[in-house]
């Protein structure tokens, strides 16, 4: 059985793991309503990128042609930038892992220290190398975007597929996979025949293009800092309550112990002065 001393220890390295716990708890909340706001700000704006997919069909895939189809792939892993978050890294680091595998030659773009460092300790070095905090904003994911453009354009890259953790609700991430670039065909055809373009048509379906890969990047960096950081909250509540629960067992025990110390002492105290008492 453990000394008095002992569960004292145990006590204080319990609280100050609480306290860790909660104080992690605490900037996930703030992370996730701050991802899960910025994401129901662009819903709007992303239906009406897939209403022009819609409208334009197929034409929008011919403003990011692939400039050499037989280069390697480009891979953009939205990953986390820190563990303690239960399963979801797990989840998505074996996903991309396996199509990886399956990739032979690729390039990769990552978002995480976390996950930049699983992918360097199997040798993969990151072509860039982000995080889903900076690029929160629509500009700043923008410009990470426009790199991996920059490289489909010039023949270093074939296509740029994402590989993330869907973001389904807070106890809920699936991983997932979605090509950016060349732009999937939808099937549907170019509508609005007699419709007017301006500046010109080419244009008009170019600003379009952009604007649905602009979207469909964003929305995607945007569900998974939502899901990362939802996973994050809901691991550090439970290890938070875990702790709360372990310290009120362990002040019992030493209350327990320290009154049993306190009848053993005092019975001990009277049993010395009975025994001294002259007959």
């Amino acid at each position: 059985m453990a000394s008095l001393r002992e569960l004292r220890k145990r006590l204080d390295s319990v609280r100050m793991t609480g306290q860790m716990a909660g104080a992690m708890k605490t900037a996930a909340a703030a992370g996730y309503a701050r991802f899960n706001a910025a994401l129901a700000r662009f819903t709007a704006y992303a239906d009406a990128c897939d209403g022009m997919r819609d409208r334009f069909g197929d034409a929008l895939g011919e403003a990011y042609p692939a400039a050499d189809p037989a280069a390697p792939p480009c891979f953009i892993v939205l990953g986390a930038d820190r563990g303690l978050s239960g399963g979801y890294n797990i989840g998505l680091y074996d996903y991309a892992d396996a199509i990886l595998a399956d990739a032979g030659d690729f390039r990769l773009f990552v978002a995480g220290r976390h996950a930049a460092a699983h992918f360097r300790e199997r040798g993969i070095e990151p072509v860039r190398e982000f995080t889903l905090a900076g690029a929160i904003r629509y500009e700043d994911a923008g410009r990470i975007l426009e790199e991996a453009v920059e490289m489909l354009r010039a023949g270093e890259i074939s296509s740029v597929t994402i590989l993330w953790q869907r973001f389904v609700n807070m106890l809920t991430q699936v991983p997932d996979r979605f090509r950016l670039l060349p732009m999937e065909p939808s099937g549907a055809a170019v509508r609005g025949d007699g419709a007017l373009f301006l500046p010109d048509r080419d244009t008009v379906l170019r600003q379009a293009a952009a604007a649905c890969v602009g979207a469909d990047f964003y929305a995607r960096v945007l569900e998974a800092g939502a899901g990362s950081q939802a996973a994050t909250l809901v691991t550090m509540r439970a290890a938070y309550d875990n702790a709360e629960t372990s310290s009120a067992e362990l002040s019992a025990d030493i209350s327990r112990m320290r009154q049993s110390e306190v009848t053993s002492s005092v019975i001990e105290t009277s049993g010395g002065n009975l025994r001294g008492r002259p007959e």
